[in-house]
């Protein structure tokens, strides 16, 4: 079952055209990836999902109805974690919740749960300033969940963290978005997170984006190490351009 779909996706700035012809689509409890070098427009392809920005031509479409340029139908977790470094990491996550209205105890004990679920209700008392890397990424994600939305988009969740928190938090976001029964779609400019983490993968290339390759990934195992996973790996660097 498609859950969010782009129909024919182009857009432009200052003449310029970024994305064009771009259609691509996720379905209910996948995690999608969309590969593609720096600068091809895969930020803008997001800000189109998001209705954060309307496209020139093509529409976005949420469970079969139309909601191109409408924001807030979709969680979207920006490149930065965005937390506010005066509120705690509990005041934080509890945001969306209050903007909707919900009555603050209630948020609170929401809140409080999925931090507990997120391993994160010990540190709900401190300031981001105080939280590790994938902690912060962690609180940031949660946040994103209370949204009530289903569908998620995330935009190089994990580029700023070292190496070793990045393993470990791929394969905890993994993890989450399936216990959920969720669905995903992140950006990405790494093969082996984009093919540790997705069920399929969007290749954007081109001078003027758009999508030149659509990549099912059905491995035993995911494990970078293994010939499988490495035949893969050198199959998709052939399609990135």
């Amino acid at each position: 079952m498609v859950i969010l779909e782009g129909k024919g996706l182009t857009k432009s700035f200052d003449g310029n055209k970024i994305i064009e012809n771009v259609s691509l689509n996720l379905k209910k409890g996948e995690i999608v990836s969309l590969l593609g070098v720096s600068g091809v427009g895969k930020t803008t392809l997001f800000n189109l999902l998001s209705g954060l920005d309307v496209p020139d031509t093509g529409e976005v479409y949420l469970n079969g109805e139309a909601v191109t340029g409408m924001p807030g139908k979709v969680g979207y977790m920006q490149q930065s974690d965005l937390l506010l470094p005066f509120k705690t990491t509990l005041e934080n996550v509890m945001i969306p919740l209050i903007l909707k209205g919900v009555d603050k105890k209630e948020a609170k004990a929401r809140a409080e749960a999925i931090l507990t679920e997120f391993s994160l209700f010990e540190s709900r008392s401190l300031y981001p300033g105080k939280l590790s890397g994938g902690m912060r990424q962690r609180a940031a994600l949660a946040r994103t969940f209370l949204t009530g939305c289903s569908v998620f988009l995330l935009d190089e969740p994990f580029s700023a963290l070292d190496a070793l928190t990045r393993g470990e938090m791929q394969r905890w976001f993994r993890n989450v978005i399936k216990e959920k029964g969720a669905s995903g779609v992140f950006i990405t400019h790494d093969v082996d997170e984009a093919i540790l983490l997705s069920d399929r993968i969007y290749i954007l290339s081109g001078e003027v984006g758009s999508i030149t390759a659509e990549v099912q990934v059905e491995l035993k195992e995911r494990d970078a190490f293994e010939s499988e996973f490495i035949e893969l790996k050198k199959a998709i660097l052939e399609k990135v351009k």
